[in-house]
């Protein structure tokens, strides 16, 4: 059975293997994690489909192949490892005839371990066939670099992390593994992500932050630089933004989230609203919705959000949420929630990424009054929605002007102007704060 390098994103033609989780000859049961990929968007784990024994690798470690080479076989005779060729010297010509080509001689890998980007939701593994010797603990459990990290930062003891791992049954621990001991430590300080606060200089900064020092990009900030550099300097950004104003969704959220809470575990936040009015508002104005195609626009029967997920400040990461459109509010939340916690536990799948056709970042949580976002291409538009705060707003009340309090929101759109000009995108933010005042919200609680 061939293992080919999977699709990583509408956009991305080829991968690079980070690592390699099984030696060559080694047993593979299905469902067993085969090797790790980069890609332009987050680091990601490769399954076996399939049980057999791994006869051939034909990807190492560290190399980029295009989508759909064939990475490995399973099943079949073992095939031995090509021997390195050595560089051959430089020989005289003769009869005027160049030298053979020598391939070039192969640098020795560097110590991860140094060299190695922090990335503390994509683990750092060693680049060679499995994780080394010096990854395994004193009874055999193994141990990536992030967890053993991640577990010094926490407190928690290795050996004992790895006693429970052997008593489980598992031979390996992660980051994961980590993260579950630290939550249930009553002394272990939290290492998710921060909890939602108007007050962003308490958040968490990444590691390591500190004056005098340098900090090394880990692979999802490069990616996502290079992407968002791209989209800049290629895409005709314009920016409009509008004021809502978000009494009709407060009266709901209010007399609600508490019963909320309870039956789903989950808080009643305004993305989701705002979520559903975007869904309602293209449903007038399906070009915000389109994606570039050659020289035109595919314009989809279907809304497909994209969610911009802050990694603990470590990186962006945009998983979708498919057919947006025939959720509700309720719908949405649970959605969103199951796409945030895949973000933040690193098991987001290339299917995550794939089929964006509209992108929401939410910055509302950190206090923010506007963020002019930047296109995820092969889209056309993008949301930003920030704080919902309360201001004084003037109104007409029986003919007078009223000063009034009232939590208002910015809901901030960058376009493409090759796909629609100034008018549609404010007639479209108009409809989406048409909708955000006015809509029976109680009736999506139902």
């Amino acid at each position: 059975m061939d293992v080919v390098m999977p699709q990583l994103g509408e956009t991305v033609a080829e991968g690079k293997i980070a690592s390699w989780f099984k030696n060559l000859g080694d047993t593979v049961a299905e469902g067993e994690t085969l090797f790790e990929i980069e890609t332009d968007k987050v680091t990601m784990e490769v399954q076996a489909l399939g049980a057999g024994v791994l006869s051939d690798i034909r990807v190492a470690a560290g190399e980029t192949v295009p989508v759909g080479t064939v990475v490995c076989v399973i099943g079949g005779d073992v095939v031995a490892p090509k021997p390195k060729a050595e560089p051959a010297p430089a020989a005289a010509k003769s009869n005027g005839a160049a030298p053979p080509a020598t391939p070039m001689p192969v640098a020795p890998a560097a110590d991860p371990i140094k060299t190695a980007p922090m990335d503390v939701f994509n683990e750092v593994r060693t680049p060679t066939t499995g994780f080394g010797p010096a990854a395994a603990t004193a009874n055999g459990v193994r141990m990536t670099p992030l967890a053993r990290r991640l577990a010094a930062q926490q407190g928690l003891d290795a050996a004992t992390l790895s006693a429970a791992a052997k008593a489980a049954g598992r031979d390996r621990i992660g980051k994961a593994d980590v993260l579950a001991a630290a939550a249930k430590a009553p002394t272990a300080a939290p290492v998710s992500a921060p909890a939602p606060s108007a007050a962003p200089a308490a958040a968490r900064a990444p590691e390591p932050a500190k004056p005098g020092t340098r900090t090394t990009f880990n692979t999802v900030r490069k990616m996502t630089g290079t992407r968002l550099t791209q989209s800049w300097t290629t895409i005709p950004h314009v920016f409009q933004a509008t004021e809502a104003d978000f009494s009709n969704v407060d009266k709901v959220r209010n007399a609600r989230k508490g019963a909320f809470k309870e039956r789903h575990g989950l808080s009643l936040t305004y993305l989701p609203f705002i979520a559903r009015a975007v869904c309602i508002a293209i449903a007038d104005f399906p070009l915000v919705n389109a994606r570039f195609d050659g020289d035109g626009l595919e314009v989809p029967n279907e809304i497909n959000l994209g969610i911009a997920v802050d990694l603990s400040h470590n990186g962006l990461v945009v998983p979708v949420v498919k057919n947006a459109d025939e959720l509700t509010v309720v719908g949405l939340v649970k959605a969103f929630a199951r796409q945030i916690d895949k973000a933040k536990a690193g098991k987001l799948t290339p299917d995550d990424y794939n089929g964006g056709t509209y992108t929401i970042s939410n910055n509302g949580s950190f206090g923010t009054l506007f963020t002019a976002p930047i296109i995820n291409p092969p889209q056309v538009a993008i949301l930003s929605t920030d704080a919902v705060k309360k201001k004084p707003v003037a109104i007409e009340v029986d003919g007078s002007d009223v000063v009034v309090v009232r939590p208002v929101g910015m809901l901030a759109q960058s376009f493409d102007h090759r796909a629609f000009d100034g008018a549609y995108s404010a007639a479209f933010l108009a409809k989406l704060k048409q909708v955000i005042e006015t809509r029976d919200w109680a009736s999506e609680l139902a």
